[in-house]
This record gives structure tokens, C-alpha cells and sequence, in this order.
């Protein structure tokens, strides 16, 4: 592994935690709306799509059948992480959505120890379990309680689902073309979005189309077509347990920007957490540039 490719990386991931802190944000705006989630999923999968099929229209259309393949198993599990984090984000806050996403980066490690039969490193694991530890202080409120309820569990199983797609991409699509992956991927979970609607057949309301169009769309061009096109190439580059620590980041950045909107109220817990997960990227990335955890 490269040590430039590597930062280049690292830095790749960086900026996806970052935008996808934010898409938080612009997710509770578009279910503020009141915008049916099959719509949410169908209209931001599909913009991502359609961004990178414009930008790379001769690489996306040259794909064989394996980097279409591995794309849509991709984008299948995309689906169901996003699907289930978005009614997920409906019944609780923005940073325990954001937050409790990031607990993926714990359950990567054992994902790929269950499909590869190589246990990790004993680095990964103190990282994963810094990384839990900061997730945890940040969800602690103001009277030291935790709150769980059906919000939380679908967010949590949207966590496992964002781990799946970690190892998806690093196990299945590594050989693969990423600009391909990253396209098909986005094309099958638009197509599971419209499925959604068919099955559902939510009522159109153009107020609803209006007030949260303009986040959706956000979502369909930076959090999904830009950061999926990054996190794809990223992932040549880069472990997917180390990147899973990386991106568990974005809980963090979601946190900051709920501050930052007065959404939420700054606690002793939620720097002391944030602390400890900054530090636990850091150290992931001095010991990929030594060689990666031991």
C-alpha cells in the first residue's frame, strides 16, 4: 500500500464524514417536509446517479457485466442502510441518528473475521472500542440516561447495514472500476426507492415536493454522488476496518452541525466523546502509514 495513495485516501474519507455530517441535517429538513421516504430515497439515488453517469458516461457505460453486478449487490445494501436510518432519524434526534450510525466501525471487524476466518488485529480492536467509547459518551444527556427506543433500534440496524457495505466493497469490488461500482450501486438503490413508492403508493402533495425538494437534492448530488464516488475509490486504498474508524466520523460532524443550527445543546460528554474519536482517526492513520494495525 502506497503511503501517498494511502493519505490521499484517508483525506478522501475525511471529506465524506464531513458532507455527510451535514446530510443529516439535510435529511431532518426533507423529513421536516414530511416527504414520503420512498420519494427521499428514490429522487437522492437517482440525482447521485445521474451526476455520475454525466461526469463519467463513457467509463460508466463501459462496464462489463462483474463491475454492474458487484455495483447493484452494492446498491442493494446502500438501500436498506439509508431506507432504515431514514425512518430511524424520523423517531429520534439528529445526533442519536448520527451517532449511533457510527457504531458500524465496532461491528466491521467482526464482520470480516465471520466472512474471512482472519481475525483482526489487536489495534483495530482497541480503535474500534476508542471509537464505541466516544460514541457512547456523546449519546449520554444532561441527566446521565440513555434513550432506546424504535428510532434508535432502526438506526442501529442501519449501522449494521453501512458495516455490510463496508466490507461489500472492500471484500467483492476491489478489483472493480470505482466509477462503475459507485454508478450501479446508486442505480439499483434508486430502483429499490421506486419500488418502495409501488408498493406504497404514498399521496402526492406538491407543498411537501416544494419544501423538501431542495435537501433531497442536496443529498442525491453531495452525500450520495460525490462521497459514494470517494468512498469507493477510497476503499482501493484503504482497510475496511481502517475505514470504517474514518467514518465513523461523520456521526461527530453531524453533532457539529446540530450545534452549530441550535439544534441540539453542547455537553461535557459530547466533547469528551468527540475527543476520543478524533483521536481514534489519527491513530489510524499514523499506524496505516506504519503498516497498518498489527
Amino acid at each position: 500500500m502506497k503511503r501517498s495513495a494511502h493519505r490521499r485516501a484517508i483525506l478522501a474519507l475525511i471529506l465524506v464524514t464531513v458532507i455527510w455530517g451535514s446530510g443529516f441535517i439535510a435529511t431532518a429538513y426533507a423529513i421536516a417536509s414530511q416527504l414520503h421516504v420512498g420519494w427521499i430515497m428514490m429522487i437522492r439515488f437517482f440525482v447521485g446517479a445521474l451526476l455520475i453517469g454525466t461526469v463519467f458516461r463513457r467509463r460508466v457505460f463501459a462496464a462489463g457485466k462483474r463491475g454492474m453486478l458487484h455495483g447493484i449487490g452494492a446498491g442493494i445494501i446502500l438501500f436498506g442502510a439509508f431506507y432504515t436510518q431514514t425512518l430511524g432519524q424520523g423517531m429520534t434526534r439528529v445526533s442519536h441518528a448520527a451517532l449511533i450510525t457510527a457504531t458500524n466501525v465496532v461491528m466491521i471487524p467482526f464482520l470480516l473475521w465471520l466472512l474471512t476466518k482472519k481475525r483482526p488485529g489487536k489495534r483495530v480492536f482497541l480503535l474500534s472500542l476508542m471509537t464505541m467509547l466516544g460514541v457512547v459518551l456523546l449519546n449520554i444527556t444532561e441527566d446521565m440516561q440513555l434513550t432506546f427506543g424504535k428510532g434508535e433500534a432502526l438506526v442501529l440496524l442501519c449501522a449494521l447495514l453501512f458495516a455490510l457495505h463496508i466490507t461489500y466493497l472492500d471484500l467483492v469490488c476491489a478489483g472493480d472500476d470505482p466509477v462503475q461500482v459507485a454508478f450501479w450501486q446508486l442505480a439499483a438503490a434508486a430502483a429499490c426507492g421506486g419500488a418502495v413508492l409501488l408498493l406504497t403508493r404514498p399521496a402526492v402533495n406538491a407543498s411537501q415536493f416544494q419544501k423538501g425538494l431542495a435537501p433531497v437534492v442536496y443529498l442525491g448530488l453531495f452525500s450520495t454522488g460525490l462521497c459514494y464516488f470517494l468512498q469507493t475509490w477510497a476503499q482501493k486504498h484503504v482497510r475496511a476496518s481502517e475505514a470504517g474508524i474514518v467514518l465513523s466520523c461523520e456521526g461527530m460532524f453531524g453533532t457539529i452541525f446540530s450545534l452549530l443550527l441550535g439544534m441540539e445543546h453542547l455537553r461535557p460528554a459530547m466533547l469528551a466523546g468527540g475527543g476520543i474519536i478524533t483521536l481514534s482517526v489519527i491513530l489510524s492513520e499514523t499506524w496505516g502509514r506504519e503498516g497498518g494495525p498489527s
